[in-house]
């Protein structure tokens, strides 16, 4: 049979072409081109040749307009939704990144079969010119002929020609590991792959499922065959199916001199693998550029933007990099993103997931705020090797970025249309213009953010204004107050308010320059807390005031600047100078009088001042401080126990001596320091020995009630530990011992201090009779009777004996002196002729001078000492 001529076939296809790089897919042939034009919209072949036609020309809105009239249509059986259609809206979806609809269409399209009134009725050739073979099979999407060899088809009888059924397969493929649906394309695979002598369809079933291929019986790899990036993504997702992440980055490093873009872009869950490797490998330029394509997608991801903005810093930061131009766009990007990041909740909580635990506020601060810094010193050390100016600076970028950022979200609620929900975070200008470059829906995001500033501004929202300022390129000075560049601000304003001092300063036009003076000095006292320049803060904060700002709400940075300006002044130094301390922790409480930890330093300065005046003997001055500081600070213990040891120390020295009249005025001095620490020691140990001394006086003056009471509070203060008393023995005890002792520390007395002693002796033998009370006595008797005999006072001296106690063991000293004074004045009777008396006082000294039995002094029961 004669062969069919070339020239009386059917118009070549026009071919669609593949996606742009947002979806990258192989090219589906379709019939019908840009020619064909003249048909009627009412014609389904004709408005499909529309579609097509807008697709190659890149209008992509209309020809899913007229793909979706076709399928309106079809639903009420006007038109058929072929396989050519399928293919063309699956190549659609690819291209929204869309792709479960796109593994849809495609099933859909490769289900597709042609009626059966088209059967091959005549022997035809196959399409492909340089095949002789005899045509068996018509493919059900392009309608042309083909042999066995190139073109297959399933037991069910869809049928394709070999480039249909190829790319088909190859778009399923991607879309369906994109999807999340391997599972669904394996069972296309499966019924394509049991077709004879078509390999393209095992070769893929291999990579997806390759037990359902060995059960087929083919080859376990894929065929070199593929082009180079849709091999290299199959293998990548056999690897990561297969192997440990580990493995799966090597298989991710793409081959020396691989272009900047090593996989398809529509592979971005590969993207994440390639940059890591290339980070890794040191390749951090090309890192940032695949960074770049994986935040195209999802510019509001904060998991993309974070990888950015790290792979941005490792850019700006390398030594490698002479370009700087890129290293400058680096930094800004980076700048843009971490601004971005560190103001996004999901990125918080991400962090706290990998650490284990769930950061506090105080620890997201302190982390954020380092990181910030360590950026401010990079950019600011770039800026000044660059030499840039300060309106293009780096620094200045990064601090209206982070103001912008972290005011935002201040109107968002109220006045910002809300965007979707899984929005978390804030941005600055910088990220603002990149989201610009995305373009489409974030273009329009963009300027609903403008909008809601200038809406907020025009309602009289302060952050707002703010806001807007920041935004704008004619917001100089506020950009360069928030940028920390405050003396040019402050230098113009000062020396205009200086023109104009005393005239007319209070004038509705001078107080706006006024204020912003005082925002501005205001805000480098706060840079100056920021940047621990505490004394020039604290001069700033004082000038804001006497412009007329309210500190109201700065009281924690005043306070802060105050503590570390008072630490810095008594740091380091072997003689610190504590007036100049209190001075000047005394100006900075003026501005923050309920700042807790100033108010505390001042008095602890307070505390060291008093203690300085005091070893100068100041002690007038001294208490003056003390006071000061407890009035600053009740609760601190330093502050209590100085005041308290100031007036415990007045109290000792008015104790000195313990003259009863200065008595009263110690003891009240030492009960008010009681008073305000009542387990203040040295108080408590001064009172007690006050008290005891008091008791005894007490005692002495025969007030008994007033003694027992007395040591009774003595006890109460000693708390059981006392040299001087015995808590375990009561105060009749203690009053005993007492004046026992008072009588010991009489030495070298004289006839009246005698009699005192015994007086005394006798007064504490009332309270408690004791040993050493009693053998005291005697020794006192003794004395009393020698120093008696001595000036012949014979009498007297006898008549002591009657006071010696009964319950003495050793009286043989009292025996010898009362023997003594019998046989004196035996002797001096003698001398007086009589004889009775001498010789009745020598028979009374024998007996003395021999006596040993207590019951010779039977004469003392009536002594009503006894």
């Amino acid at each position: 049979m004669r062969k069919i001529g070339r020239r009386g076939r059917r118009p070549m296809p026009a071919s669609v072409p593949r996606a742009d790089r947002r979806g990258t897919v192989v090219s589906h042939t379709v019939w019908g081109g840009a020619e064909d034009d003249g048909a009627t919209v009412g014609d389904p072949s004709a408005l499909f040749e529309q579609a097509v036609t807008a697709y190659v020309l890149g209008r992509f809105a209309i020809t899913i307009s007229h793909l979706r009239r076709l399928e309106r249509a079809a639903a009420v059986g006007d038109a058929v939704v072929d396989a050519r259609h399928a293919a063309l809206r699956g190549t659609l979806a690819a291209r929204a990144q869309n792709w479960t609809e796109c593994c849809d269409w495609y099933e859909r399209a490769l289900a597709f079969s042609l009626p059966g009134d088209q059967a091959c009725q005549q022997t035809l050739f196959c399409f492909d010119e340089d095949c002789t073979g005899s045509a068996g099979g018509l493919c059900g999407q392009c309608d042309r002929w083909f042999c066995p060899e190139h073109g297959a088809e399933r037991e069910d009888g869809v049928a394709r020609c070999g480039p249909c059924l190829d790319v088909a397969l190859h778009n399923l493929v991607q879309a369906a590991i994109l999807a999340d649906r391997v599972g669904t394309a394996v069972e296309t695979l499966a019924s394509w792959a049991r077709t004879a002598n078509w390999g393209t369809a095992k070769a893929l079933l291999t990579c997806l499922a390759p037990e359902e291929a060995a059960n087929l019986g083919e080859q376990t790899d894929v065929p070199d065959s593929f082009a180079p990036d849709r091999r290299a993504a199959l293998l990548l997702y056999r690897a990561s199916r297969t192997l440990h992440p580990t493995d799966l980055e090597r298989v991710c490093v793409p081959e020396s001199g691989a272009s900047d873009s090593p996989l398809p872009e529509a592979h971005e869950w590969l993207r994440p693998w390639v940059a890591r490797r290339l980070s890794r490998t040191g390749r951090h330029l090309e890192a940032w550029r695949v960074r770049y394509e994986e935040w195209l997608a999802r510019p509001l991801d904060t998991a993309a933007v974070h990888a950015l903005a790290l792979t941005a810093l490792r850019v700006f930061a390398g030594n490698a990099e002479t370009d700087d131009r890129v290293r400058e766009e680096a930094a800004r990007q980076a700048i843009a993103c971490w601004a971005m990041v560190l103001h996004s909740v999901s990125y918080w909580r991400e962090l706290g997931r990998h650490s284990g635990r769930s950061l506090t506020a105080d620890e997201r601060k302190a982390a954020s705020d380092a990181l910030t810094e360590r950026i401010r010193q990079a950019l600011r050390d770039d800026d000044r090797t660059a030499k840039r100016p300060t309106v293009d600076s780096l620094e200045l970028a990064w601090e209206v970025e982070l103001a912008v950022a972290q005011n935002l979200p201040k109107i968002r609620t109220d006045v910002l249309t809300p965007l979707d929900s899984e929005y978390d975070f804030s941005f600055g200008p910088g990220f603002l213009d990149l989201l610009s470059s995305a373009g489409g829906r974030w273009k329009d995001l963009v300027a609903d953010v403008h909008s809601a500033v200038s809406e907020a501004s025009g309602e009289g929202d302060e952050i707002g204004a703010r806001l807007e300022d920041l935004l704008s390129p004619e917001g100089r000075y506020l950009t360069l107050l928030e940028s920390g560049r405050f003396d040019e601000v402050i230098a113009d304003l000062e020396a205009e308010n200086t023109a104009r001092h005393g005239v007319g300063e209070n004038a509705e036009p001078f107080q706006g320059p006024r204020r912003l003076l005082g925002a501005a000095l205001l805000a480098r006292a706060r840079a100056h807390v920021e940047g621990r320049r505490w004394a020039a803060a604290i001069r700033d904060f004082e000038c804001a005031a006497a412009v007329g700002v309210s500190l109201t709400g700065y009281e924690e940075e005043i306070g802060r600047a105050g503590v570390q300006a008072g630490f810095a002044l008594s740091r380091n130094r072997t003689k610190v100078d504590w007036p100049a301390y209190v001075g000047l922790l005394e100006r900075v409480l003026v501005m923050a009088p309920q700042h807790e930890q100033l108010r505390r330093d001042l008095a602890a300065g307070c505390v060291r001042l008093g203690e300085q005046v005091s070893q100068r003997n100041e002690h007038d001055e001294a208490r003056v401080r003390f006071a000061r500081a407890y009035e600053l600070d009740p609760s601190n213990e330093s502050a209590v126990a100085a005041l308290n040891a100031a007036e415990t120390r007045s109290a000792e020295r008015l104790l000195e001596g313990y003259v009863f009249s200065r008595l009263p005025q110690a003891i009240e001095m030492l009960r008010g320091v009681l008073d305000r620490d009542e387990a203040f020691q040295p108080a408590r140990r001064a009172l007690a020995g006050a008290l005891y001394e008091h008791a005894l006086d007490a005692a002495v003056n025969d007030d008994r009630a007033d003694a027992l009471s007395l040591m009774q509070e003595v006890h109460s203060l000693s708390d059981g530990d006392s040299r001087r008393w015995s808590p375990h023995r009561g105060p009749k005890y203690d009053i005993a011992t007492g004046l026992y002792e008072r009588a010991v520390l009489y030495d070298d007395l004289d006839e009246d201090d005698l009699r005192e002693t015994l007086d005394l002796l006798a007064v504490a033998r009332s309270y408690e009779v004791l040993p050493e009370i009693s053998d005291l006595q005697v020794s006192v008797l003794a004395d009393l009777v020698e120093l008696l005999s001595a000036d012949e006072n014979y009498d007297e001296a006898i008549a002591l004996v009657r006071r010696c106690p009964k319950d003495v063991e050793d009286r043989s000293r009292l025996d010898t002196a009362v023997a003594e004074a019998y046989a004196r004045r035996a002797r001096r009777h003698l001398d007086k002729g009589d004889d009775a008396a001498a010789r009745l006082d020598t028979r009374s000294a024998r007996k003395y001078a021999s006596a040993r039995q207590l019951s010779l002094f039977q004469v003392a029961e009536a002594d009503p000492l006894w």
